[in-house]
């Protein structure tokens, strides 16, 4: 998978895996402190670019959380340090800078269109963490609750 931007582009087959994955991961972590890596340490080197148009406590927790439970490592950029448009950088350059300095980039953002953008110009896979038409991670977290739970 290149990017995730929305769960209508992405198989069925594949949307199970995720949920199966994420479900085997949470059993083996049970009662294991929050911050020690999985034993695996499948994204040990890789670098998470956090990019908060929108502003959310929980997103940017659980995605930093996730990120170090599978070795890797965040940045976080939010909206006051992001110059992008009008008389700041352009969205090809801060791309490109973006896939530059990352392995994968979560942007949380208010226009779908951004993220098209942002997915048709990095190098690097580009994460959904919301937009106005779509919250695919949400919806993946959702599902697998309610499995849980049922």
């Amino acid at each position: 998978m290149k990017h995730f931007l929305d769960l209508s582009l992405i198989d069925k087959k594949e949307l199970r895996q995720i949920v199966e994955n994420s479900k085997t991961r949470k059993k083996n972590r049970n009662n294991k402190g929050k911050v020690l890596v999985d034993k695996d340490n499948p994204l040990a080197g890789k670098m998470l670019l956090m990019v908060f148009e929108k502003p959310s406590t929980r997103t940017r927790l659980s995605f930093d959380l996730a990120m170090r439970q599978l070795g890797g490592q965040t940045i976080v950029i939010n909206s006051e340090n992001l110059h992008v448009g009008i008389g700041g950088e352009t969205i090809e350059d801060t791309a490109r800078i973006f896939s530059v300095f990352s392995d994968i980039i979560m942007l949380r953002t208010f226009e779908h269109s951004t993220l098209l953008k942002f997915s048709e110009l990095l190098s690097v896979p580009i994460i959904n963490g919301l937009t106005n038409d779509s919250h695919p991670c949400q919806i993946l977290s959702d599902v697998m609750t309610f499995e849980e739970i049922k």
